[in-house]
């Protein structure tokens, strides 16, 4: 028995018997130090301000990027998909590469629209017969 109690000693505390540490006290956000902080701290209001505008400024600059950046065939493919064609059929006859080589207008979403019915009558076949949603 002696053997059991000291196996079930060892598995149950033996292993897991580890020294707690515990972490230095930290200042609470509200309190500011007197002497500079360093960069890793926050600990002044101001600062905060700071930092949440550039990061507002600099997430408000991606969007733009992004809206700047938009392509026709991702236009076109947000067209299509409102339209209720399916992604399928867009991507098994190619509409988006196709088009792309075909449009030579600019990327607004609304000229990409009206040069729909026009390409699908230039492209004819499998083409127009699903884009037949487009007058």
């Amino acid at each position: 028995m002696n053997l059991l109690e000291r196996l079930w000693s060892w598995l149950t505390g033996g292993l897991w018997d580890t020294a707690i540490v515990a972490l230095p006290p930290t200042e609470s956000e509200g309190e500011c130090c007197d002497e500079e902080c360093e960069p890793e701290q926050e600990c002044c209001d101001e600062d905060c301000e700071s930092e949440e505008k550039i990061e507002q400024s600099e997430e408000s600059a991606t969007v733009q990027e992004h809206s700047n950046t938009t392509t026709v065939s991702e236009t076109l493919k947000e067209i299509l998909l409102s339209e209720r064609i399916s992604e399928n059929t867009i991507e098994k006859l190619q509409i988006l590469q196709l088009f792309e080589e075909w449009y030579d207008g600019e990327c607004s979403r609304e000229s990409i629209r009206e040069s729909i019915p026009d390409f699908k009558s230039a492209m004819g076949g499998a083409i127009n017969a699903k884009l037949n949603r487009f007058k």
